[in-house]
Parts: C-alpha cells; sequence; structure tokens
C-alpha cells in the first residue's frame, strides 16, 4: 500500500526546545496507525505539523506526497480532531455541520453525522451548552463532514467512559470499512492493540519504532510464563503483590501471566524463592537467576 502520510525528518524547536526531533515515518493508506508515546512525547506537535497548524524547523510533514495546502480542498483531504474547542458557541450543532459540509463543498447531511457520533438529540443544541464529551463527538462530525480520506485524532479516548470507548472504536473500524486511513494518538497501548494495525512509536521528540501492531504487541507485552518453584503458594502471593496474575497451580508448576521474564525473576528473587524453570508459552526454556543463586544485583545479559 501506498504511504499516504510522511514525516521527512521533521524537527520543530520551541526557543530552546526541541519538542519533535529529525522524525521520519509513513502511515499507510487505509489503514488505522496508532501514534502511541508519553504524554510530552511529540504526538500533538507532529501532528499538528502534519495540519500546518505550526511550522517546521525543518524537514516535511505531507499529505500523500505534498504539504496540506497544496490540496485544493484540505477538508476533503483531511479531518482531524484535537480538540472539543469545534464551533461557535452559540450555533446548533446541525448548524456547525452543515456549515462545515458547505466549506468541504460536500453533500454529507447533518443529521446523518450526528447520529453516527450519537448526537441526534442534541442536533438543535446550541454547542456552547454541550459538555466537554459531547463536543468531542461533535468535533468528529465536524471533521467527518468533509468527506475526508484521512482521520487525524488526538487522544480521542480521553475522559471517555467504557460505553464511549466502544463507541469510538466502533466508529474508526467503519471508516477502515470504507477505505479511510485514521491516524491516532494515544499514551496507553491497552487503548490500541484491539483497534490498529500498525503502530508508530515516539518517545522524548524522537521515532522509537514502526510497524505492525500485532508484531510490536507479540514482541513487547507479557506472555504467559510457566514455572516451577518449590515454593509455589508464596511464589503467587508474590505475584499477585507485583501486579501479575496466577491463572493456574498445578503442584509446583503455576501458569503466570501479566508479568514479563525478567519482571517474574526479579519478584522471585526479592522473595527469596528459587526458580527451577521459567518457560514463556511458545517459546524456549529460559534459566532462572534464582536457580543459579546469583546475588540480587547481578544482571543476565
Amino acid at each position: 500500500m501506498r504511504a499516504i502520510l510522511q514525516a521527512e525528518n521533521l524537527t520543530k524547536r520551541f526557543g530552546s526546545i526541541e519538542a519533535v526531533k529529525n522524525v521520519s515515518f509513513s502511515v499507510r493508506a487505509g489503514a488505522v496507525t496508532g501514534f502511541l508515546g508519553p504524554s510530552g512525547a511529540g504526538k500533538t506537535t507532529t501532528l499538528r505539523l502534519f495540519l500546518e497548524l505550526v511550522r517546521p524547523t525543518s524537514g516535511a510533514a505531507l499529505i500523500d506526497g505534498k504539504p496540506l495546502h497544496e490540496w485544493p480542498v484540505p477538508a476533503r483531504k483531511v479531518g482531524a480532531v484535537l480538540d472539543g474547542e469545534c464551533a461557535h458557541p452559540s450555533r446548533s450543532a446541525a448548524d456547525s455541520v452543515r456549515w462545515a459540509a458547505r466549506l468541504a463543498g460536500t453533500t454529507a447531511d447533518a443529521a446523518e453525522l450526528l447520529a453516527k457520533v450519537g448526537l441526534a438529540d442534541v442536533a438543535g443544541r446550541r454547542s456552547g451548552s454541550l459538555s466537554p464529551g459531547m463536543l468531542r463527538r461533535l468535533a468528529l462530525a465536524i471533521a467527518l463532514a468533509g468527506e475526508p480520506e484521512i482521520v487525524i485524532l488526538d487522544e480521542p479516548m480521553n475522559g471517555l467512559d467504557p460505553e464511549g470507548v466502544t463507541w469510538i472504536k466502533d466508529v474508526l473500524r467503519d471508516l477502515r470499512r470504507q477505505g479511510r486511513t485514521v491516524f491516532i494518538a494515544s499514551h496507553l497501548l491497552a487503548e490500541l492493540e484491539d483497534l490498529v494495525d500498525d503502530l508508530v512509536v515516539i518517545a522524548q521528540g524522537e521515532i522509537v519504532g514502526s510497524g505492525s501492531a500485532a508484531a510490536f504487541v507479540d514482541r513487547y507485552q507479557p506472555h504467559t510464563l510457566s514455572v516451577l518453584s518449590d515454593q509455589p503458594q508464596e511464589l503467587a502471593t508474590a505475584v499477585n503483590g507485583a501486579g501479575g496474575q496466577v491463572l493456574e497451580i498445578n503442584g509446583q508448576r503455576l501458569l503466570i501471566s501479566g508479568l514479563a521474564p525478567a519482571q517474574l525473576d526479579r519478584v522471585a528473587r526479592d522473595a527469596g524463592i528459587a526458580l527451577f524453570a521459567l518457560t514463556e508459552e511458545g517459546g524456549p526454556p529460559m534459566v532462572s537467576t534464582t536457580a543459579t543463586n546469583l546475588p540480587a544485583d547481578t544482571e543476565q545479559d
């Protein structure tokens, strides 16, 4: 598939602060791509660079091969939601969507879009009277009024209850079925892992990884571990205290999830519990440092 969003050696400085540092990545057309990183990592600045809300210090942010302003009607190419500040407070929700469609030159139906985002019942209300959650939904309806090829969202699940999270994911999956591209920023992998096709990971303004979401989760998420110990109950207590989960205890063998092998090794060592075997399901057996009586400050390579 072709790359529809491209960052090429993109850098943005605000005074002495380098928010984005020589960033390069691409987003493929027709996929839902997650833009993952902690707060302050440079996600929002990168999105604003694509949308030309700020100018890059150097490099380029391209939309299907060229800057956004070179497209005749930018709203037909990209619809974006960065926050809930989306409409004049005295204008009704329906009028806000109608004006967005008119400015983009589309025939998008305001009533249909408001129903799609769950705002059919407040179509006639002024946007200034809507809750922050409703305004986020209205912002999405306005972004979709241009019938864009690409939808860019910044932390769209912030503040949503579980029902709202399910709703936004269903909307984004529907956009993918329509062949549109979705680029969604988040600081939580758990929000994205059942939704996205690809991931771009940023930290401290630099890209630290990108590629298939399934491969990323498979590499970095803790797997189910099978472990053998002569102190199974004590180990279970230590695992639960460290945030892991004991799935099964069968004699001296335990099945554990929620911890990576190195984490489990440290938990057992700190508790003074020997592990005689440690196996990641689907992977080769691993030697435990606790079984070889290494001192507590020793790390394996």
